[in-house]
């Protein structure tokens, strides 16, 4: 869509956990759009595979690996995202940690949950701090934070995705009344199963734990438009990030294909 390179020409993208899934779709849909992309994750190797695609593509792109659960880690990350563009314009928290401490909650330990939601906000809140000071300084900015639509729709044996999730959410929401006199923008975008991910394959394959595996197969049966695959989510990403949102934030967006409405 042509609003969408027009919106995002020229732009600088960090997108975390950009060497697999999720991440990878989006830094390779905004580099498409015409965007700069700061690719940034723990697996080099991937991370210098999409790097030589983006630039064979005619587009921009660097790698910088970080593990951003280290908050020293996310802030020199973001440090030399600055130095070799001049500037971000974006950041796309797309990295999340382990599906750990998954069940019922009568059944898992309660430090497990604690832990696992610690981790996960870390690794989603550690590259945002670390890159406001730049976007306040320069007045303007898009953050999007990806998560999921468990923290949205009660979900039986998802009680720590809820908690990091939801919580994520209002968190996003109140940074965006914060930053809103800055001209910082802040979105989330929620996603349930989506196919040619790394979940996707062990429910394909029968790896998850049995509630689990149950809870995506009533979501695959509810989905009237089906599975979204990374490259449906990359393009709403996409939209939240650009020009075409410049009016939009605070806002979370579920893209579920039907298969929850809030």
């Amino acid at each position: 869509m042509s609003y969408q390179k027009d919106g995002l020409l020229g732009q600088i993208a960090i997108v975390t956990g950009a060497t697999a899934g999720l991440g990878r779709a989006v830094a390779l849909k905004l580099a498409a759009d015409g965007a700069g992309i700061v690719v940034t994750g723990r697996n080099m190797v991937a991370g210098g595979e999409l790097v030589r695609l983006i630039k064979g593509a005619g587009g921009e792109a660097v790698y910088f690996g970080a593990d951003i659960e280290d908050g020293v880690q996310a802030r020199d990350m973001v440090s030399r995202a600055i130095a070799h563009f001049g500037r971000v314009d974006i950041m796309v928290a797309s990295a999340g940690a382990s599906t750990a401490a998954q069940g019922i909650f009568s059944d898992i330990d309660p430090s497990a949950v604690a832990e696992q939601v610690a981790r996960t906000i870390r690794i989603k809140l550690n590259p945002v701090h670390a890159v406001l000071p730049h976007m306040l300084e320069r007045k303007c900015g898009a953050i999007l934070f990806i998560t999921s639509e468990g923290g949205r729709f009660p979900t039986p044996g998802q009680t720590t995705v809820a908690l990091h999730s939801a919580g994520l959410i209002m968190a996003a929401k109140v940074m965006a009344k914060e930053l809103s006199r800055s001209l910082v923008r802040v979105n989330t975008l929620s996603v349930t199963l989506v196919e040619d991910t790394p979940i996707h394959q062990r429910f394909e394959s029968g790896n998850l734990n049995p509630i689990r595996q149950k809870v995506y197969q009533k979501i695959v049966a509810q989905a009237p438009f089906g599975l979204a695959k990374p490259e449906n989510i990359a393009d709403v990403a996409a939209f939240l990030v650009s020009n075409a949102s410049s009016h939009v934030t605070g806002a979370t967006l579920s893209a579920t294909g039907g298969a929850t409405y809030s």
